[in-house]
């Protein structure tokens, strides 16, 4: 792996805190697959709970990308739900060995609600969607394609939600029908607030 030990560290912590977990991937693990010293390590990351924060700030910036992405491609609702459907198999069929759902949720799942400090940054996330989306209903209302009574903030919530909800209880039983019900549902969060 090229890059700074600083990346090649943060990478790897992506990789393994997603795929085994934060409490069942150690340092001495990160050093050695990482390729640097020890010393390195600290030097860049004071101690795996600061790392555990930068893990959390990539994820929430990588899956921010990937969602104003899909937004940017979604000029209606009717859009983005395709866009989002799209994006999700690509993710399900194409990373089927790894995949295991949204890298915020799975990591978020391993810490005792309102552990400090990452509490605080899984909340900046969730923000930081809500508000994102938000602005794309709010768009999708002024053009028209909206009813005018339509709330962005609660139906970006809605939507966030169902996402959410369907990657987990996927991941709970690997049923891809959760999916695919997440998409009829999304469909049915905007068809009643659709302009007629």
């Amino acid at each position: 792996m090229k890059g700074s030990p600083r990346h090649r560290i943060l990478e790897i912590a992506k990789k393994r805190f997603y795929q085994q977990g934060y409490y069942h991937t150690g340092i001495n693990q990160l050093i050695r697959e990482s390729g640097t010293a020890k010393a390195s390590f600290y030097d860049h990351f004071p101690s795996k709970r600061d790392l555990g924060i930068r893990v959390i700030q990539a994820y929430g910036a990588d899956v921010l990308i990937w969602f104003r992405q899909i937004l940017r491609e979604s000029p209606s609702p009717n859009d983005f739900i395709a866009e989002l459907s799209k994006a999700v198999i690509i993710q399900m069929n194409e990373d089927a060995s790894y995949y295991q759902g949204c890298p915020i949720a799975i990591f978020s799942c391993q810490f005792p609600i309102g552990e400090q400090p990452f509490s605080d940054e899984f909340k900046s996330i969730a923000f930081r969607w809500e508000t994102l989306f938000a602005l794309y209903i709010a768009r999708w209302k002024s053009n028209g394609l909206l009813k005018e009574t339509t709330d962005p903030m609660e139906m970006a919530r809605d939507l966030i939600n169902l996402y959410e909800g369907a990657l987990i209880n996927w991941r709970i039983s690997l049923n891809e029908v959760y999916i695919k019900r997440m998409f009829a549902q999304m469909k049915q969060v905007f068809d009643p607030q659709a302009k007629k």
